[in-house]
């Protein structure tokens, strides 16, 4: 009789050991599936974070993706050019690496009588380039003018569709015959690019030059293009300027 009092303490505590051992089990279950999804889901953020950062340092780094429209582009190509101004032609060399790339250009316009050369060195990262620019221009008769300037570009992002690039430049300008004096100048520009769509985008050019000293002359001058982009290698612009001058632009990407 006297294990009687035992068997029921044992029989009324069982419920609450089952409970007990019930809950314990829910308890590392769940914490078991917690530790599982939180183990997965971190390696699922962490692929998902490399595999997009492999895709982004792809695309900066394709050539395939420049776009030939842009002020800035960097490309190894040419311009053939028909107007107004009688004709010419553009021919370019590039190189690049990592976020820097450089680009030689050399422009003859009014039937070869006018060259222009310049040296761009865009970074694609902070959109800003520096460059040397000098040109020669023979077309009037009796007047050989030349002038070499040093300047920077800074691309400003609007929105999707448009684009400001905001450049200055210094240096001095003479002419060979002394038919004007030597002049320290300034030129600001400004160039703005609007996409309409996949294949047609406007760009409209003002710059505005000061001469410092020698000849204290105040020059504005824009351009007004509607251009249309037959693929990613060529391109077709037809200009109109505040001069009168009319002409059709054929890019091209070697």
């Amino acid at each position: 009789m006297k294990y009687i009092p035992l068997s029921l303490l044992v029989i009324a505590l069982t419920p609450f050991y089952c409970a007990a051992a019930t809950t314990a089990t829910t308890a590392t279950t769940a914490t078991t599936a917690t530790t599982a999804t939180t183990a997965t889901t971190a390696t699922t953020a962490t692929t998902a974070t490399t595999a997009t950062t492999a895709t982004t340092a792809t695309t900066a780094t394709t050539g395939d993706d420049v776009d030939m429209s842009d002020p800035m582009a960097v490309y190894t190509g040419g311009e053939i050019k028909a107007g107004d101004q009688g004709l010419g032609g553009t021919l370019q060399i590039s190189v690049g690496k990592n976020d820097w790339a450089a680009m030689s250009k050399l422009d003859a316009t009014n039937n070869f009588e006018t060259y222009r050369a310049r040296i761009f060195t865009p970074n694609k990262k902070t959109g800003t380039g520096f460059y040397i620019d000098a040109g020669k221009d023979n077309h009037i008769d009796g007047i050989s003018s030349k002038y070499a300037t040093v300047g920077v570009l800074q691309v400003i992002p609007i929105n999707e569709n448009l684009r400001l690039y905001a450049g200055i430049t210094y240096g001095k300008s003479w002419e060979a015959n002394n038919k004007f004096q030597d002049t320290k100048l300034i030129n600001t520009q400004i160039y703005a690019k609007y996409k309409i769509d996949e294949k047609f985008f406007i760009m409209a050019s003002p710059q505005y030059k000061y001469g410092l000293d020698g000849e204290e002359f105040r020059d504005f001058y824009a351009e007004l293009s509607l251009g249309y982009k037959i693929d990613k290698s060529n391109i077709i612009m037809f200009t109109g300027s505040t001069d009168q001058q009319m002409w059709l632009t054929y890019k091209f990407r070697i």
